[in-house]
């Protein structure tokens, strides 16, 4: 803390009286009691948060109905507000499209195995924004996840439908898996480079940093999602054939 300035401190309690009402109203009253406290530490720093959290545990055992407002205190509120709501916007999502596959797909194990993962390529692309040090707005997490699931989930739903359209035609699972990656890559790669330059575009061409942040992380998960499918999920398929043929409503080849 660099300083603290209050009425206390400044004003005579003689030059108070001659202060207009209104000022007087607004620095102290019935109610508060205007204290200026200067940081030198930078907005929504760790060290700051700190500081923060400190403050309101400091002022509360004086006045639990003291308020700690300010520029850091506001951009430590919105983090917390957008982290909480990033939890609750994924965890929608996941509930409603993992429903909506259930009833379309009429299988048990499939919706577990391809929201896990898009969910992986969510967590691999915002882990490259963490592993190269960019900085992103508080509301790119929930902008982004949500999206790349809604807008990357229907690679994977092609890919199982195919593949269990594939398995029950043929009982040997390798070939049943080739012929469905040489009948869904040509339209996933399309469908995935398409989302690519459609938010790449932007991302070059945008002067403000939040749409050029949340563009330039869309375009990067269409990519890491149109990768995970086409070369890691046709495995787990394979891997997990028996659990998905038990509880899907299809026959098996015989």
């Amino acid at each position: 803390v660099s300083s603290v300035l209050s009425t206390s401190e400044l004003l005579d309690p003689t030059i108070s009286e001659l202060l207009p009402e209104d000022l007087k109203n607004l620095i102290n009253n019935d109610k508060y009691k205007l204290i200026i406290v200067n940081s030198d530490y930078e907005i929504a720093s760790p060290k700051l948060n700190k500081q923060i959290e400190e403050m309101n545990a400091l002022i509360k055992v004086y006045d639990k109905k003291a308020i700690l407002a300010g520029e850091g205190p506001l951009m430590n509120d919105l983090v917390n507000i957008a982290d909480h709501d990033f939890k609750a916007v994924n965890y929608t999502s996941i509930a409603v499209i993992f429903v909506i596959m259930l009833l379309v797909l009429k299988s048990f194990s499939l919706p577990i195995i391809l929201i896990v993962a898009i969910e992986f390529a969510i967590f691999m692309n915002m882990a490259c924004a963490y592993f190269t040090g960019t900085t992103l707005p508080f509301v790119a997490s929930i902008i982004v996840g949500t999206i790349q699931l809604g807008a990357t989930i229907d690679y994977a739903i092609l890919m199982s439908t195919k593949y269990l359209e594939e398995r029950s035609k043929e009982k040997n699972k390798e070939k049943a898996m080739q012929k469905t990656l040489s009948a869904t890559v040509p339209s996933i790669l399309t469908s995935g480079l398409c989302f690519f330059a459609a938010t790449i575009g932007v991302s070059l061409y945008t002067k403000i940093d939040m749409i050029g942040s949340i563009t330039t992380l869309l375009s990067r998960g269409s990519i890491i999602s149109m990768l995970v499918v086409i070369l890691i999920l046709p495995s787990i398929l394979m891997l997990l054939d028996k659990f998905i043929m038990k509880f899907t409503k299809t026959k098996e080849a015989k």
